[in-house]
């Protein structure tokens, strides 16, 4: 299994019941994916640098995920098709960096 730091963008407009489905919706993708969330956290709704979609606002999700490398492809292609989810970032790495994020700990 391969070790990802996965970050996705959600719409801004999306009431908190939507937000909990897309994330259930995208935890049973990678599951279906022989995949695993290790670690998840919210960084909530944030100020984009520039519009994405007529979005000026978006809700980030903080993942560490397990996923084979040969799946990781196909993750994406689903995530580009899903309309809640405006943008994605995987990083593969060597081991998952400390939880807290320091979005998180600035926050306190």
């Amino acid at each position: 299994m391969a070790l990802f730091e996965h970050i996705i963008m959600l719409r801004q407009d999306l009431s908190s019941s939507d937000l909990e489905d897309a994330l259930k919706a995208h935890e049973q993708t990678l599951e279906e994916m022989q995949g695993s969330v290790v670690y998840k956290e919210s960084w909530g709704l944030r100020n984009l640098a520039y519009p994405i979609k007529e979005n000026k606002k978006a809700f980030y999700e903080f993942m560490n995920i397990e996923l084979p490398q040969n799946n990781i492809k196909d993750l994406n292609s689903k995530l580009n098709l899903n309309e809640k989810i405006i943008r994605y970032l995987s990083i593969k790495v060597k081991e998952f960096c400390d939880t807290p994020t320091t979005m998180i700990k600035n926050k306190d």
